[in-house]
């Protein structure tokens, strides 16, 4: 697996618990956003770019964390373990 894939296995596990605000986004329901980091996911570290701009500051998924209620759980996954792959020097 790579480390954009667990990356997006991380955001799935947050994205499928509890109900989500994505009121803020470009997306009309969780659904949409699930589907395509699954889309994102079968590409592996290609969609690097992609899922790196999704997860910008005030970006679709930092959105969805804060309105949310999981910004805490996802700052933890920016600054920690999945800190390199957000960085713009990953592949």
């Amino acid at each position: 697996m790579s480390a954009v894939q667990s990356l997006i296995d991380d955001l799935l596990l947050l994205l499928r618990t509890g109900e989500q605000d994505v009121s803020w986004t470009r997306y009309e329901s969780v659904d949409q956003l699930i589907a395509e980091l699954e889309r994102l996911r079968a590409r592996g570290d290609d969609a690097a770019g992609e899922v790196r701009r999704l997860c910008l500051p005030t970006g679709v998924i930092d959105e969805i964390a804060v309105s949310s209620g999981w910004s805490e759980a996802w700052l933890r996954l920016t600054t920690g373990k999945h800190r390199d792959v957000l960085s713009p020097q990953h592949g």
